[in-house]
């Protein structure tokens, strides 16, 4: 099965420049866990639950921008990507998400939740 049929093709972004909180605040409402960060529109990091428990509330600033506590570099895959092969790399990288990219452009990422819910359907 590839990536392709199964990530989340919405992917919420922000620029680098944005505050943590304003984008604490757009995860909250679109009840996310994570947010692509972009500089000048081209992709930068990620910033996740995690970085927000481990980096910020740790000692920074929740008035900072994003770009300070977002992780980097992207994981990338490509869209065509087996299933199977990314879940090895989340693994192996002790990480959740991926980001699904096509042509050098952001089309989705593919996340734990992604197959917590494929494993419960029977497709994995």
């Amino acid at each position: 099965m590839k990536i392709a049929d199964v990530m989340t093709k919405e992917v919420v972004k922000v620029e680098h420049s944005t505050k943590v909180i304003d984008v604490c605040r757009i995860m909250g409402e679109r009840k996310i866990g994570s947010v692509l960060v972009t500089k000048d529109g081209k992709p930068y990091g990620i910033f996740t639950e995690r970085d927000l428990l481990s980096k910020v509330l740790t000692g920074g600033s929740l008035e900072d921008e994003v770009y300070k506590y977002s992780s980097t570099p992207l994981v990338v895959v490509s869209k065509d990507y087996d299933v199977r092969e990314a879940a090895k790399i989340m693994k192996e990288m002790n990480i959740r998400r991926l980001v699904v990219i096509e042509n050098e452009e952001v089309v989705g990422i593919f996340t734990a939740s992604d197959l917590v819910r494929l494993l419960g359907e029977g497709r994995i």
